[in-house]
């Protein structure tokens, strides 16, 4: 038997930042079409507004914010099922 051989991690991380990006372009586009607008609803995590630390010397800013909507987690999965595939 041939063993299948499996593509670097980074790959993988390129597909799913692929599919989330493609589920966010999507979640755009259907956000006036009310039967899909489910699909743009969005939860935000993360620190909004961001932490600002002043040092007088060095300023330092921290923050991030995950947005996480029904399209994105669409676009991840078809994106992994597609890579799976491969």
């Amino acid at each position: 038997m041939a063993r299948r051989v499996r593509n670097p991690w980074w790959v993988l991380f390129i597909v799913i930042l692929f599919g989330g990006v493609l589920g966010s372009v999507i979640a755009e586009a259907v956000v006036g079409f009310s039967p899909l607008g489910f699909l743009a609803r969005e939860v935000r995590i993360g620190l909004d507004p961001p932490i600002h630390l002043n040092l007088r010397i060095i300023s330092v800013t921290l923050g991030a914010v995950v947005r996480l909507n029904a399209a994105m987690v669409l676009g991840v999965v078809l994106a992994i099922w597609i890579y799976r595939l491969l």
